[in-house]
């Protein structure tokens, strides 16, 4: 429900102020689509994932450790937010090495920052993202997984908030005060900018990037956003590979 609200919030948001609005509706028939798919699977599919397939996998491996590890809210919460938020900063570092980027590239095609942009990428990519199984597996585990699951939700949140421009310009106080703790939207900018995709790798905490001197916020905003990929609608949304095209550097 929280995410659902926040979704539903940040799409009102963009389309009742007119920069934004405009920067939305520019985009093509074939990137709505994209964007819609990505949607889809993110909200339905990938849930349903962690239900059939982590949950499912150790229902298998492990049937007598459902529900046997004891956590009081807290740390349960922190698992989550803290332990699985370190865990995706590698998974996303890893999907910008030459070897991945092929597959991850997708989400970077976007011009334009919204809500809406957030989960576009190639179908099958979600299989990819340390999420999927570890929260599914750490559900099956967790005693009462509640706390944790609220960590899900939090995370995803802020994904969507992330993906958008909402937030104060970079440089005041109030920004440098939250980019102490969270990436917040002015970061992952530089992170889908043209010129600087290889910063600002974490989704809730800055403190993984800054510790791996990946961190990358100066006092303003980039250009232009998104990575040239040459694919058609199809490809890019299920065989998003072509010829060699490297990370930016």
């Amino acid at each position: 429900m929280i995410v659902f609200i926040t979704f539903w919030l940040l799409a009102i948001m963009t389309f009742a102020l007119a920069s934004s609005r405009r920067a939305a509706l520019a985009r093509t028939a074939a990137e709505w689509a994209l964007d819609a798919a990505g949607l889809l699977v993110q909200g339905a599919l990938v849930p349903a994932l962690q239900i059939t397939l982590a949950y499912g996998v150790m229902s298998v491996v492990a049937p007598s450790a459902k529900g046997q590890f004891g956590m009081s809210p807290l740390p349960a919460f922190l698992l989550n937010f803290v332990a699985v938020d370190y865990l995706y900063y590698w998974n996303h570092r890893l999907l910008h090495t030459q070897r991945f980027w092929n597959i991850h590239a997708v989400h970077h095609t976007a011009r334009q920052a919204d809500v809406f942009i957030t989960s576009r990428n190639t179908l099958w990519t979600p299989l990819l993202i340390v999420y999927v199984w570890a929260n599914g597996a750490l559900v099956y585990l967790l005693k009462d997984p509640a706390p944790f699951l609220l960590a899900v939700a939090l995370t995803a949140s802020l994904d969507l908030w992330r993906h958008t421009r909402f937030f104060v310009a970079p440089g005041t106080r109030l920004h440098r005060a939250a980019s102490l703790l969270l990436i917040t939207p002015n970061e992952h900018l530089w992170h889908h900018s043209s010129a600087r995709p290889t910063c600002n790798f974490g989704a809730n905490l800055s403190l993984w990037d800054r510790l791996h001197s990946t961190f990358y916020s100066p006092a303003h905003r980039p250009d232009r956003l998104g990575v040239a990929v040459r694919l058609s609608l199809f490809r890019r949304l299920l065989f998003p590979f072509a010829a060699r095209q490297e990370p930016s550097k």
